[in-house]
């Protein structure tokens, strides 16, 4: 195994003001090289909240094996089904993960990985291939596979039942491409017309088909935990916009940056969407998306393209542009800051792909040698304020109400407690802020207990309320039990 660290010292004379936001004078952005299996190149494909990546390294006898890595670990060989390759996809929380191998047989099958069980098959729908694509942290996956027709269909597994089967609109092929911790599947699949339609799928309903925006087809791209989806469709002038799709408001389009394109591809708990978009010249922007700022072009590293990948549940932004020499380099972009290089390392190319909740970004970077490795970006540590930690929650609960997971009732009265927080806070009144928090959480637990909030939705407001470092050691000491890193028993493990 190969391993390197590179410190990028990000300082404010070097970058032209570059750290006027949460990246203040003095911070750094670690770069961390994760090596290889043995082999020349290794590849970041996804993450978790704890900083556990995984994806796909070559090895010494010129395979590709799935692999996880951990700042203790360091890179693990996760194995194989018995052929010479593997590609691991995915992983929740709880460190579960999947991915897809190829077997002595021949055909690639999804796998499940855990550190107990090891590497398991997952089987098929009955024909002689499948692949993994998608999990949740309850450790449900969804993927495509071959039936016993041959033809090629979502199944969504789990650990008690095992491989099922979605369904269809009649066409031969579909697609997931979100997951939500509910067990809801966003997606697109094919008609007996062979028109496109972005679907919704909940667990003991059939697909709901989403609609389009006046258009012929439709695809969904990602959901969130609220059941918010978002994609792209066609107009009913022939275009491809963007869309943000609720229970509430079924599909609205978000318009484009001045083009005749765009599309979205992701969604966090607050209803913000980042996706791309055609400009007026022609150009392809990255944009970011909020229903009371609409479309805000991100911009790019100089050159005239940019895409956004991911986006954590604070704003935060991150993809790959173009610089003003033609190089290819991953961005952050903040709200604050705007997009930032984060470089690469020693090579001419660098792509971000994901970024979790504690501010770890995770892509591939060419190295001196022209070898792509994958990268673990990690920033500093969050510098709001804590007032501006409690406005967060408050545009949080906002969004549950607005999504119907909350009444409105109750998610108002919520929102009231957390004002009074906010004033306590902005009037110095710390210990009584941090009393009334706890109460706060108190709340919380006993309405996901009552089943008027999701585990997940409620895990989220606890674990943001935790993160309050001025009441820490108050929250740690009345609430540890609650914390999702810990016990997660607002999902009753």
């Amino acid at each position: 195994m190969k391993k390197g660290t590179f410190e990028l010292a990000l300082l404010l004379f070097l970058a032209l003001s570059l750290m006027e936001g949460p990246l203040a004078r003095g911070q750094t952005i670690s770069m961390t090289d994760l090596g290889t299996l043995g082999g020349s190149d290794s590849h970041a494909l996804a993450l978790n909240d704890e900083g556990r990546v995984v994806g796909a390294s070559s090895t010494p006898t010129g395979g590709r094996h799935a692999f996880s890595w951990t700042s203790g670990e360091g890179m693990k060989d996760l194995g194989t089904l018995g052929g010479d390759y593997s590609e691991s996809v995915a992983v929740n929380n709880r460190g579960e993960i999947i991915g897809n191998s190829s077997t002595n047989e021949g055909p690639w099958r999804a796998f499940r990985w855990t550190a107990e069980g090891g590497i398991l098959d997952l089987g098929t729908l009955g024909g002689s291939s499948s692949s993994a694509l998608l999990i949740n942290d309850p450790g449900q996956v969804a993927g495509t596979s071959s039936n016993a027709s041959g033809a090629d269909r979502i199944f969504f597994w789990t650990p008690e039942r095992g491989m099922t089967e979605l369904g269809s609109f009649g066409g031969d092929y579909a697609e997931p491409t979100g997951l939500n911790n509910s067990g809801q599947i966003a997606g697109w699949a094919y008609d007996a017309s062979w028109n496109v339609r972005a679907f919704l799928w909940t667990p003991g309903v059939s697909l709901l088909d989403l609609g389009t925006l006046g258009g012929t087809y439709s695809y969904a791209l990602a959901v969130n935990d609220l059941g918010q989806v978002v994609g792209g469709s066609a107009t009913a002038a022939g275009f491809n916009h963007a869309f943000f799709w609720s229970p509430a408001g079924g599909i609205v389009g978000l318009g484009t940056l001045g083009g005749k394109f765009s599309e979205a591809v992701a969604v966090n708990l607050r209803g913000q969407v980042i996706g791309r978009s055609y400009t007026e010249s022609g150009a392809s922007h990255a944009f970011f998306w909020t229903a009371a700022g609409g479309m805000v072009d991100l911009g790019t590293l100089g050159g005239s393209y940019s895409e956004a990948r991911s986006i954590d549940d604070q704003g935060q932004v991150v993809g790959v542009s173009t610089t003003a020499s033609g190089e290819r380099h991953a961005f952050l972009w903040t709200e604050s800051d705007g997009m930032k290089d984060l470089g690469t390392v020693g090579g001419n190319y660098s792509a971000a792909s994901a970024i979790n909740n504690r501010g770890q970004i995770i892509g591939d970077s060419r190295n001196e040698g022209g070898q792509t490795r994958g990268i673990l970006w990690s920033l500093p540590p969050s510098s709001l304020s804590p007032e501006e930690q409690i406005k967060e929650m408050i545009e949080t609960v906002e969004s549950l109400i607005g999504s119907g997971e909350l009444k409105k009732g109750i998610g108002n009265g919520l929102i009231v407690e957390l004002r009074v927080v906010l004033k306590k806070l902005q009037k110095e009144k710390t210990k009584t802020a941090c009393w009334l928090l706890h109460s706060f959480g108190h709340q919380i637990r006993g309405l996901v207990k009552a089943r008027k909030l999701s585990p997940e939705n409620g895990e989220n407001l606890l674990h943001m309320a935790a993160e309050i470092e001025i009441c820490a050691d108050e929250w740690k000491g009345k609430h540890r039990k609650s914390l999702p890193s810990q016990s997660g028993l607002c999902n009753g493990r």
